[in-house]
């Protein structure tokens, strides 16, 4: 099989699972009886369609992706794609297939009069015992890993942007105990039948619900559109987000998140985390 370019550079430092792939893709294929197409072009994750439905597998060094089977079954189909099996030895999943599959950014839509929605369909107070990692975990390790990333990297920015988002990291509230994503944005919101538009590609977290919104900043802040940011900011102020709040921990996410996949400092990552901060 044929494994994307932009994977292949993406998680080359990956190379057991990537010379694994061919094998673990014919594993799954045999288990759910898949007819396998060619796998789109995603860095991320190797996603191959297969008729009605999509087999995607994480890399194993991709630990953000480690609860997105949780966090869909969770979520059974409403705003988000539906779950349809799981294979968690090989970090496989089987999910429903968007048809056309249009992205909301490519579709010409408003993205703030269709997000909204399905933000609100997907904020839930997972059970206790529930297998999700908190973002006050999360939290205690990018207060360490930014500033060090920071010093490495030579101070590429200024220092008041990383104190910004270290005073997010320390007051993380550890009671909040809303299920969020951090990767909600217009590229992971397709165009379906069953629904008019469906959630894929969820990061999932327990916390903050304003952590729902870093995904939306973070995009607006790469074009550096401080107008869209406002808009944002408006728009999830509406649905009962703190707007401060989120506005800082779209500059902290932003920087926890700003590494390129040779270890160095994501240029528009700094950038998205500055437009956010002055918008």
């Amino acid at each position: 099989m044929r494994i994307p370019r932009v994977l292949a550079e993406h998680w080359r430092k990956d190379q057991e699972w990537l010379d694994a792939l061919p094998r673990l893709v014919a594993e799954c294929a045999a288990a759910w009886d898949l007819e396998l197409e060619q796998p789109f072009e995603t860095p991320g994750s190797l996603v191959v369609p297969a008729g009605g439905v999509v087999l995607k597998l994480n890399a194993p060094a991709h630990f953000e992706a480690e609860h997105e089977s949780d966090a869909l079954a969770w979520w059974g189909g409403a705003g988000a794609v539906r779950l349809l099996a799981r294979d968690d030895d090989r970090r496989a999943l089987l999910i429903e297939r968007c048809v056309p599959g249009t992205t909301l950014v490519a579709s010409g839509d408003d993205e703030t009069a269709v997000v909204p929605g399905i933000l609100e369909r997907l904020r839930h107070a997972p059970p206790p015992g529930h297998p999700f990692r908190l973002l006050a975990d999360e939290a205690e390790r990018w207060a360490v890993e930014v500033p060090g990333r920071y010093e490495r990297g030579g101070r590429p920015f200024e220092r008041s942007l990383l104190d910004a988002a270290l005073d997010v990291f320390a007051t993380v509230d550890a009671r909040a105990d809303r299920l969020v994503n951090q990767d909600v944005h217009g590229w992971n919101v397709l165009r379906a039948e069953r629904e008019p538009w469906l959630v894929i590609d969820p990061k999932p977290l327990v916390g903050e619900p304003e952590l729902d919104g870093v995904g939306l900043l973070r995009n607006a802040g790469f074009r550096e559109s401080r107008d869209d940011i406002r808009r944002w900011l408006d728009v999830l102020a509406d649905l009962g987000l703190d707007r401060e709040r989120l506005r800082g921990w779209g500059v902290a996410h932003a920087l926890a998140w700003g590494v390129e996949p040779d270890g160095r400092w994501s240029e528009r990552s700094i950038a998205a985390a500055r437009a956010v901060s002055l918008a």
